[in-house]
């Protein structure tokens, strides 16, 4: 005979099981969407480095709830460490707009003098559910092939199209183009 007790427990595991919460992943996407330009033969190489502040760099998503306060949100999280989600979504965006240049990761080698180098540091990474997302950043851009050094900075900001974790997504997705926006209009 089977005892109370442990029906009870065996009952309670189930349904503790049964409520778990799903776990969802986002990624960033290039922006424009849509197809990529042709790659020009010969293109410039470009190395790309981006640093994220850690408050936001981690698994989960961030939203802001107030000047001081934010939400960890345990089970909406980054397909992958959040700085290389940017790193590769800011890469796709520059070579959208210029296909001429081909960029790769700041780690992968290049001949002495070939890559135009290009460091991002997003200093603050803001989001408010229902508001806006902004991205505040700084960046240098060096060519050493003509010797150019530019650094500049910004603060990119869209509004939130709807109101669910996806669109978190999408609106840093367009933060992140306007920001290659920026760059490009300087590599020229």
């Amino acid at each position: 005979m089977k005892s109370p007790w442990a029906a009870m427990v065996f009952s309670s595991f189930l349904s503790a099981c049964a409520t778990r919460q799903a776990d969802h992943f986002y990624i960033l996407s290039a922006q424009p969407p849509g197809a990529s330009e042709a790659r020009a033969a010969g293109a410039t190489p470009a190395t790309l480095k981006v640093t994220l502040p850690s408050l936001v760099d981690r698994a989960e998503m961030i939203l802001n709830t107030s000047a001081d306060g934010v939400m960890v949100l345990e089970h909406e999280r980054w397909a992958a460490p959040l700085s290389d989600i940017v790193a590769q979504a800011l890469a796709r965006d520059i070579e959208r707009r210029r296909a001429d240049i081909l960029v790769t990761e700041h780690s992968v080698p290049h001949a002495p003098g070939t890559a135009i180098m290009i460091t991002v540091d997003v200093v603050q990474m803001t989001v408010r559910r229902g508001e806006r997302a902004s991205i505040e950043t700084h960046w240098r851009i060096l060519d050493p092939r003509t010797g150019k050094d530019e650094a500049g900075g910004a603060v990119f900001s869209v509004p939130l199209a709807q109101d669910g974790y996806a669109a978190v997504a999408q609106a840093l997705s367009e933060c992140v183009g306007l920001l290659a926006d920026r760059l490009v209009a300087q590599l020229r």
